[in-house]
């Protein structure tokens, strides 16, 4: 019985933290109908790899200016390593 329960909380969870990314990328930078996920992260502060999980599952409703969400958190690195 107790299983059952950490599950639906776990559940319960998970549940606010796709509604918490569907109103955070109300907020955040749009680049060409691409949301970077280091900009979810920072508007969040959700761990990345719990970011990259909710935005992987079935569900997660994405507003009408946005296409998809890029799920390297690299981009200023790269960027970085250009510029040398």
């Amino acid at each position: 019985m107790d299983e059952e329960r950490l599950d639906n909380e776990f559940t319960k969870l998970k549940e606010g933290y796709r509604r918490a990314i569907e109103r955070a990328m109300e907020r955040v930078p749009v680049r060409n109908g691409v949301v970077a996920l280091r900009d979810l992260w920072l508007e969040t502060s959700l761990p990345q790899d719990l970011l990259v999980e909710v935005l992987q599952e079935d569900g997660l409703r994405l507003p009408p200016h946005v296409e998809r969400v890029d799920l390297s958190m690299n981009r200023r690195k790269r960027n970085a390593r250009r510029r040398r």
